[in-house]
C-alpha cells in the first residue's frame, strides 16, 4: 500500500511540474541588426569581415543576427558604378557589369556550410545573404538569396527574393521561385524578406503570423533615408504587428548616393527600438524583444 501512496504521490507532481517546464520559455531574447559594407566579388574578405561580427554580436549575447543584403557576395559596387550582369540581360546605362559566376553560390555551399557551422559553434540564428546560382534547371539562373542557419548547424529556412528591385537587379536577378520563408524559433516564428521586397511581402506573411520579420537590406534612396526609415517604413509595418530586425548595408567612406545606414529594429507598433548611429564601416544594433511565449502584460 506504501508503494501504491508513493506512486500516486509521484504521479501527482509530475502533472503539476510538467507545464511549468513546458511554458519555461525565455520572456525575452536580445537581437543584432548588423551594418556594414560588402566588396563587390571578394566573399572570401566579405566573409571574414561578417564573421568576426557575428562573433562579436554573439559575444554581446545577441540569440538571432541578422546580415545585410547579400553581404556575403555583394550587392553592388560601393561607389554604385559596377552591377552583376548576364550577358543575356540588359542593364541600366549608370553600371559597368560584372559576371556573377565566379562568386554566386548553391545552396547549399561553401557560404551557407560556413554561417552554419558558425551557428552552432556560438548557439545562435545567422541569415546568409548571398548570390545564389540554381543550376538545377536548363536554363542557369541567379537568385538574390537569403538563408537562416540554426543553432543545430542547420540551414532551417531558404529564401529566394520575391521581388527584385528592377533598377540593378533587372541584369541579373530571377523572381524567386519559393514562396515565403517561415521558421519557428524557440523565440517566436520568424520569416525572411529582402530590401524591396518589404513593398509587397507583409501581406503575404500576413497569414503566418509570424512573430519578426529578418530583413537584409541594401536600400538606395534620392531623398534623404531618414524619411523612409524613420516615417513611411514604421507606417508600413505597424498594421502587421510583428517585430522587423532590418539590417542595412554601410560604405567605408561617404559616397555621393544615398541610402546607406540607419539599421533599425522596430518593434509590432512600428516603434523605433533602435537604430544604427553611424553610416560608415561596421555597427551593430542590439535590442531586446519579447518573444511569442512571453505573457501579454
Amino acid at each position: 500500500m506504501s508503494h501504491h501512496r508513493t506512486l500516486l504521490a509521484l504521479i501527482a507532481v509530475l502533472l503539476f511540474v510538467q507545464p511549468a517546464f513546458a511554458e519555461d520559455k525565455p520572456p525575452t531574447v536580445k537581437v543584432a541588426a548588423v551594418q556594414c559594407s560588402s566588396d563587390l566579388g571578394d566573399v572570401a574578405g566579405n566573409t571574414k569581415k561578417l564573421t568576426a561580427l557575428v562573433e562579436e554580436a554573439a559575444k554581446n549575447g545577441a540569440k538571432i543576427i541578422v546580415l545585410p543584403e547579400a553581404a556575403i557576395t555583394g550587392y553592388l559596387s560601393q561607389d554604385l558604378k559596377t552591377n552583376w550582369r548576364l550577358a543575356s540581360l540588359p542593364i541600366e546605362k549608370a553600371f559597368v557589369g560584372k559576371d556573377p559566376a565566379p562568386f554566386a553560390e548553391t545552396v547549399p555551399g561553401p557560404s551557407t556550410n560556413h554561417f552554419a557551422a558558425l551557428a552552432k559553434r556560438l548557439g545562435v540564428y545567422i541569415t546568409v545573404p548571398l548570390v545564389e546560382v540554381d543550376k538545377s534547371a536548363k536554363v542557369i539562373h541567379y537568385f538574390n538569396t537569403v538563408c537562416l542557419a540554426a543553432p543545430n548547424g542547420r540551414i532551417v529556412a531558404h529564401y529566394r527574393k520575391l521581388t527584385p528591385w528592377p533598377y540593378p537587379e533587372k541584369s541579373w536577378a530571377t523572381p524567386g521561385d519559393r514562396g515565403v520563408a517561415t521558421f519557428q524559433t524557440e523565440y517566436g516564428l520568424v520569416g525572411l524578406g529582402i530590401c524591396f521586397d518589404i513593398h509587397t511581402i507583409l501581406e503575404k506573411y500576413q497569414p503566418h503570423h509570424i512573430w519578426a520579420l529578418l530583413y537584409p537590406i541594401a536600400w538606395v534612396d534620392e531623398e534623404h533615408p531618414a524619411d523612409w526609415f524613420w516615417h513611411r517604413l514604421p507606417a508600413r509595418i505597424k498594421p502587421f504587428n510583428h517585430y522587423v530586425i532590418g539590417a542595412n548595408w554601410s560604405v567605408d567612406q561617404k559616397q555621393t548616393w544615398r541610402g546607406y545606414g540607419f539599421s533599425t529594429i522596430y518593434a509590432p507598433t512600428g516603434e523605433i527600438l533602435a537604430m544604427a548611429r553611424s553610416l560608415y564601416g561596421s555597427e551593430i544594433v542590439y535590442a531586446e524583444l519579447k518573444t511569442a511565449a512571453a505573457p501579454a502584460k
